[in-house]
Parts: structure tokens; sequence; C-alpha cells
């Protein structure tokens, strides 16, 4: 995304144990303040800034560690995101694999574009097609704001088209070794910023925020 000249920040919205801040170098800050800010209405924003930090050409917003997550709900989430939104072309969120904390549905409810990451197996399939319904169905998210994403780092008993078959959503993979996740990203990043389709030719939007959900 930085290639393509866009400011982008990358949140960790993981629940409860945060990672992101770690794969940086980073310092996993108690929000209070941002919390604090939202319940009494004042300058949010100067809260979150205040959090942000910038390292090899993006900007990361650390997650909210065990003791504030304790408190945060879904409409401090959603400020957040709001507020990033705002600051930045694209926001990229990341949570994790469950779908039931405040976190999550905040993620999914203002976001553009969702990524349904799943490993290469019947498992993984079944369950990624049950979340997907069920955001669908009960948060009413359009299924046409999914994309998956096979994490090919190991060798499994599915492919992109069978995926693509089942889940019936626009499917890329990433594969084993660093040479080959540049070149899947790279190519990601290409169809989603300069062709603005998909590779079968099927037109998306550019993705204002991306959030995640399944296996990392």
């Amino acid at each position: 995304m930085r290639k393509h000249k866009t400011e982008v920040v990358l949140a960790d919205f993981k629940e409860v144990t945060p990672h992101i801040h770690k794969y940086f170098g980073l310092d996993l800050r108690e929000k209070s303040k941002i919390y604090e800010a939202i319940e009494n209405g004042q300058d949010v924003v100067e809260a979150i800034r205040q959090h942000l930090k910038k390292r090899q050409g993006i900007w990361i917003f650390p997650g909210v560690g065990l003791e504030d997550f304790t408190k945060f709900e879904e409409k401090h989430f959603s400020t957040i995101i709001e507020v990033l939104k705002k600051e930045f072309d694209q926001v990229v969120i990341d949570t994790s694999s469950g779908i039931f904390f405040s976190s999550t549905y905040a993620s999914l409810k203002n976001s553009d574009l969702i990524f349904a990451v799943l490993v290469p197996n019947r498992w993984g399939l079944e369950d990624t097609a049950l979340m997907i319904d069920f955001i669908c169905n009960r948060w009413d998210v359009e299924k046409s704001r999914f994309l998956a994403l096979l994490n090919m780092a190991d060798s499994g008993e599915i492919d992109v088209h069978t995926v693509e078959r089942v889940l019936e959503v626009e499917t890329f993979s990433v594969r084993q070794g660093q040479k080959n996740i540049n070149h899947d990203v790279d190519r990601l990043a290409r169809v989603l910023f300069e062709n603005k389709k998909t590779v079968t030719g099927y037109p998306i939007r550019a993705t204002k925020e991306a959030g995640s959900f399944g296996t990392n």
C-alpha cells in the first residue's frame, strides 16, 4: 500500500492479546485517555495521535491491552476507526479469529473490504463459510465486501478454486517463503490499487479500511 503512495495506518484490534506492537518494537501503552476522551466528549483525535508511531513507512496503532479491553465497548472501537479514517488514506485493521468481541464487531461493520483468512484444509473452509454466513445474516454485512485469503504456508487439501466455489467470493493465496509472500502480496496490491479489478475481471472498490479475521 505504501508503494502505491497512500498514507497507511495498521491498527491492532486483536482481542485481549495484541501482537503487532511486538513486530515493530513498540510499547503497548495503556489507553485510558482514549476511553475517557470518548466518554467525556473531549478531543479524541489528540488522544489517539499520542499512540500512533511510524515504522517502515506506515503508521501503527498498537492494540488495547487486557486491562483496558475490559472497559472498551463497540462504540469506543468504532470511534477510533472513524478518527483513523479521517486521518489516513487507508486503514488496515487486524482482528483475531473470534467474531464475538466488540473490537471485531466494530471492525467488520465499519470496513469497506474484509479479508477472510483461512488455512488450506476443509475444517478451515467450513468454519470460514459459517462465519461469513453469520456475519452477513446477523450483522447485515454485505457479502460483496468479502475477499478470501488462503494461507498456503503449509501444504493443504484445498486450493483457491475450491475456496471460491464454496465461499462464492474472490480468493487470493499467499505461498510459503519470503520471496513468494512478497510476490503474492504485491500482486494483490496491484489488483486493488492499479487495476481496480480482481484477477477474474469483476470490479471491486478500492479499499478504505480492510478488516481481517481468521488464521494469521
